[in-house]
């Protein structure tokens, strides 16, 4: 699994995974965006990439969604750009349904709208 992070202007922060997504690493990620206190300075817009995306690594631990709920109030908006097969396991992973901030699934191809969507 890979999961890599960086900032683009306007408080946007582009998130791409790739490969199987496990635990570990996904904690790893979560601790680091907490040390460089990306959500100090104001509400962010989440844009999250599928690159060769393979799914979550079975785990009970998937179950602690306390970090998403924490920061809720923090994210504007989340914007996933990806195969169109992971679109709704997408959306249940990022408690969707659920969340102050908008999140919509656009397919790859879709990538020029999800970022003007997401800067509207």
């Amino acid at each position: 699994m890979s999961i890599s992070s960086h900032q683009e202007a306007n408080r946007v922060h582009v998130i791409t995974l790739s490969g199987l997504l496990n635990w570990t690493e996904f904690q790893a990620f979560l601790n680091q965006a907490e040390a460089r206190k990306v959500f100090a300075a104001g509400k962010v817009k989440v844009l999250i990439r599928l690159d060769d995306f393979a799914g979550w690594e079975p785990s009970d631990q998937w179950g602690d969604v306390s970090f998403f709920f924490q920061h809720d109030a923090d994210i504007e908006k989340i914007a996933i750009v990806g195969d169109p097969r992971w679109r709704d396991e997408m959306l249940v992973f990022l408690f969707a349904d659920y969340r102050s901030a908008e999140a919509r699934f656009f397919a790859a191809v879709e990538r020029e709208e999800a970022q003007a969507w997401l800067m509207s």
